[in-house]
């Protein structure tokens, strides 16, 4: 029996060589004790989420709304808006470009400076310069190029809409599934474009400190790639049957002739 155990062992552990077994520590998201260290971290993080500013080659969805529909009908495409709903890919020629010199040109209201401007803030400026025309007139304003993209270790890598203006880092993971057992956990690449230059984050997701960060919160155009773990080139589910069990006879042979000497 001892004899069958040694060299069973012996191939057990040349096995578990090539296996990639991830510490559970690293499989947990936002790890630590908030409660013990909210004081010390409290005032070094931006805890608001930042709001976006528009820029140049935005999409921009702009209804003007009032008391009476009939009144403003002609500031709107409401033909337009229907296509949008039945058809996302539309969106691009019915939208508002935002022009490189950071403005949109409207429809009898004529050229309107939009860029560095939040939504709302973009909305009062419609609803201003409508009010020349209609009274008591108001702004709906959205982003139609409103995405993000996620690549790497995902189980469903791809580009998704954001359904909310509020999308964290984690959440948006979930929008591809989750990360999958191989991905690296402390190693999530956010690239963002500020202006002109993109810039790149290497975000720790394991680490509570991230929620009192200005990249837990997603931002539209940011493309989020996990990285995978050093150890999945060693995985033993990416070696070939025929290998393992051509590993497991040589292991045994070389074991046998070891012990007969």
């Amino acid at each position: 029996m001892h004899r069958f155990i040694t060299p069973f062992v012996f191939v057990v552990g040349i096995l578990a060589l090539f296996s990639s077994c991830v510490p559970l520590k690293d499989s947990i998201y936002l790890q630590g004790d908030m409660a013990v260290k909210l004081e010390d971290i409290e005032g070094q993080y931006k805890t608001e989420k930042e709001d976006y500013l528009v820029k140049p080659h935005d999409l921009l969805y702009i209804r003007v709304t009032s008391l009476d529909e009939r009144s403003s009908a002609f500031l709107n495409n409401d033909a337009g808006f229907n296509q949008i709903a039945n058809n996302p890919m539309s969106a691009s020629l019915l939208g508002y470009r935002v022009g490189l010199d950071g403005s949109i040109d409207y429809p009898f209201l004529g050229k309107i400076y939009v860029a560095g401007l939040t939504l709302p803030e973009i909305a009062r400026k419609v609803e201003l310069a409508a009010s020349k025309y209609i009274d008591q007139s108001g702004a709906i304003v959205k982003l139609l190029n409103d995405n993000i993209t996620i690549m790497g270790e995902v189980r469903g890598p791809g580009r998704f809409l954001l359904n909310s203006e509020e999308i964290s880092i984690l959440e948006a993971l979930a929008l591809a599934g989750d990360v999958t057992d191989y991905a690296n956990r402390r190693r999530v690449r956010l690239i963002r474009k500020d202006g002109d230059t993109p810039k790149m984050l290497i975000i720790d997701t394991t680490d509570e400190r991230i929620m009192y960060s200005p990249f837990y919160y997603v931002k539209p155009g940011d493309v989020i790639y996990v990285e995978p773990h050093r150890l999945k080139q060693w995985s033993l589910s990416t070696i070939p049957l025929g290998f393992s069990m051509s590993l497991v006879s040589a292991s045994l042979l070389i074991f046998s002739i070891f012990s007969t000497n």
